[in-house]
Parts: structure tokens; sequence; C-alpha cells
């Protein structure tokens, strides 16, 4: 390690919306020492791979994946920001109380240490492997998650083979679709475990007629067909188990994403239980005082326009800490989650009016494990349930916004917090 050391004001780690857009939000104070560290060579994240729809919340127009991107990159080297691309921080050393933290960063220079007031971590997510699946079966080529395949396509212009099939339903396998058909791969079809789609159905059968294809729902993998390339798949389908055999020679493995969030791993940061990322509270600071946390790497997928907005949530509070040496107290509660619902962020909330928070984002949120029917979600302080909200449909896997400012406060006992489960399923 060199012994070469830098400081910096705020260190913000991940070139993608969150981290970009939280940049140009700190470059409203002037005279701050700032650096951006991204381990690829170029910024903007996932969107420099997909296709259209970014940017209309943040940027207040429509752009294709990589204009958007292109657009970030251009409005944060025309600040004062240090970018520092293809530099891959390494670990990440939280300080004591009143303390910098440390980052060890891999650079093309070298090995750096960099120690920074604050810290933004805003380093995204990732789709689970075939590994972490445990898909049974050979291991032949042409098997690619959707980030793979938006990279072969649109990046390298491939086409990544004749007849696609697309395992899962999340919002990301409709990107998918469009990527294959834009590379002039038929689709053999769509797979879901589930008995609904975790994705907008009406959309989904309309591509399914646009494109012919079929949608088959209640069906597991059980094996993976082929040696040097895959040649097809067996499903497992309906309640009986009945086997399909799909002919195939690419297989897309969707959704199923996870908070890039190994920084953390030997650090005292909480974590949430379910995604593994760093727990925050309402300003977006995690359990260490000046550690922030922005974006994807707080829940796994979510729109680009909404991490975006959120980089800038986190800045405006980083902002607010700096103008006291003591840290920003705040009156807030924790809250928890009962299954079917996955995770709550933040994990901690506190009374907020609607005019307020949402020219930010739209509210703290919740996802569910899978799609549900007429449920009803419920937020419980002890033995009092402080709202109750009815829906004919809630899709899983998705961002569902939770109306706080609903909430009846005056019954909420700090102690216990807030616990959000589902009832009256049908």
């Amino acid at each position: 390690m060199s012994t070469s050391l830098e400081l910096l004001d705020v260190a913000v780690v991940g070139g993608g919306p969150a981290g970009i857009s939280a940049c140009l939000e700190l470059c409203t104070r002037a005279g701050l020492s700032i650096a951006l560290f991204e381990g690829e060579q170029e910024l903007g994240g996932m969107p420099r791979s997909c296709h259209i729809f970014f940017g209309l919340r943040d940027r207040k127009r429509l752009y294709t994946g990589p204009s958007y991107a292109r657009k970030l990159d251009r409005l944060v080297r025309k600040t004062g920001v240090r970018v520092c691309t293809g530099s891959r921080v390494l670990d990440l050393v939280p300080g004591l109380p009143g303390e910098a933290h440390e980052l060890h960063v891999l650079s093309p220079e070298g090995l750096r240490r960099v120690q920074s007031r604050f810290i933004l971590l805003a380093t995204g997510c990732f789709e689970s492997s075939r590994s972490e699946r445990s898909l049974p079966g050979t291991r032949p080529s042409g098997i690619f998650t959707t980030g793979t395949l938006q990279q072969l396509v649109n990046l390298r212009r491939l086409k990544p083979g004749n007849l696609a099939l697309i395992v899962g339903s999340e919002h990301v396998a409709l990107s998918s679709i469009l990527t294959l058909r834009r590379a002039g791969t038929s689709i053999a079809g769509m797979v879901e475990r589930d008995a609904e789609l975790q994705t907008y159905a009406s959309l989904a059968a309309f591509m399914s007629r646009l494109f012919s294809f079929p949608i088959i729902k209640n069906a597991a993998m059980k094996q993976i067909i082929g040696n040097q390339r895959i040649e097809g798949v067996e499903l497992s389908t309906g309640v009986n188990g009945k086997a399909l055999q799909i002919e195939c020679d690419t297989l897309v493995m969707t959704g199923r994403f996870r908070p890039d969030s190994s920084l953390i791993d030997s650090t005292p940061i909480e974590k949430e239980p379910c995604t593994l990322g760093p727990a925050v509270d309402p300003n977006l600071m995690t359990s260490v005082q000046n550690i922030f946390a922005a974006g994807n790497v707080l829940r796994g997928a979510d729109m680009h326009d909404l991490c975006a907005l959120e980089g800038r949530l986190a800045a405006r509070s980083i902002l607010r800490n700096m103008q006291t040496t003591r840290p920003e107290k705040i009156r807030s509660v924790p809250v928890r989650a009962e299954r079917p619902i996955r995770y709550v962020v933040p994990q901690r909330i506190m009374p907020m009016p609607k005019r307020l928070f949402s020219k930010f984002l739209p509210w703290p949120e919740i996802q569910l494990e899978r799609t549900l029917m007429r449920p009803t979600l419920e937020a419980w302080s002890g033995e009092e349930r402080i709202w109750q909200g009815s829906f004919l449909k809630l899709i899983g896997h998705t961002r569902i916004p939770i109306p706080i400012d609903k909430f009846r406060w005056d019954r909420v006992d700090p102690g216990l917090g807030v616990t959000l489960r589902i009832t009256d399923r049908v």
C-alpha cells in the first residue's frame, strides 16, 4: 500500500446515476474537495448498455440509456469534481466518531489511500448468477443474465443466439425481450415460477402477442439440456409438476437483483437482513456517522431516475451535516416488514409531510416477494394499528410507496417502532 494520503471532503463511490447526481448536488456548495470513484472506464452505470425510458423524473426529458449516461458524464465533468474512472475501491475503513473515513483504491496510478470526512456509497446492484440460482443441468454456453445480454447486444453489437427462453418476469424481463428482438433473436417463451407475473401483466401480454411467444406461469426449471451449447430446457409445470421441454439455444436469466454491497462486509455498518445492502435512516445515513448510501445499493434494481433523485437527497443530507460540528439527530423510529414483504427502505422513518418529501422521491417503499391480488397492507406499532390500505393488486419485486403521512403517529410507540404486514389475501 502506498504511503501517500489524499484528503477529501466527500468521496462518492460509484459512477452511476445516483453517484453522479449526488456529485452535481454537492457542487452547489463552493470550495468542497469531491472525488468520484468508478471501477469501469466509463461513467453511467447500467444505462450505458440499455435502450429507452431514462431520465424523465430527474432530467425532465426522455433519453435512451446511452444518451442518458453520456448526459450525466458531461454534466459532472463540467464541475470541479475529480472524476476517477478505472479506480476500484477495495476497502472501506470507517473512522472513529468525529474522524475521517479511509478508502483503499486500486487505480491506474497504483494503490492509493484516501481519507474523507464524508462517504457516499452508490455502488448499484447486480443480477444473481446461474450458480447463485442453483439451476440444474450441464454448463453449456448460451446462458446470460440481462446485464450480460445488454452489453453483448447494445455495446458489442453481437447476436446472442437464434432462439431464446427468458426466465423470470420482473420488469427487466420486458427489457430483455426488446434487447433480443433488436438483435434479431426469436423468443421461445417467458417462464415464471409463480402463479402471477412480477410485472405489468397487460404489457407482458401485449409483447407476447406482438412477438409471438408464450408466457408460462407456475413453471420451474428442472434441467438444462445441451453440452457445448444449450439446446433446450425441461420445465416442471403446474401443481402436478408435469414435464415440459422447450427448445432454445439461448437462456436469459432475469431479475433477482442484489445490492453490490461487499464494501461494507467487514465494517460495523448495519445491513438490511434481506438484501444485505446498508440500512439507512430517513437522511440516507448508515449506522456509521457520515457514511451515506443511495440508489440500488440499498435494495437491488430500481428505476434509474429515482436512484438519481435519491443521490440528490443523500447529497443534501451530507451538506446539512457539514454545517454543524454535532451530528444531526433525527427523531425516527425503526420500521420492520413481515413476509411476504421482502424489505422496507429506509429502515427508520419519521413523520414527513407529503409536499416536502415528494420533491425528491415518492415515499419510503417496500418490495414484495411475489405479486399479490387484493391484499391489505397494514402498519402496526405494538398492538396499535396506525394505518391500513387495500389494493386490487400489488406487483412483486417493484417499488411500492408507503404513505407515511397517513400514519397515526400519535399512536406510535418509539420503542417498538413500526411493523408492516400483509393481511386479508384472497
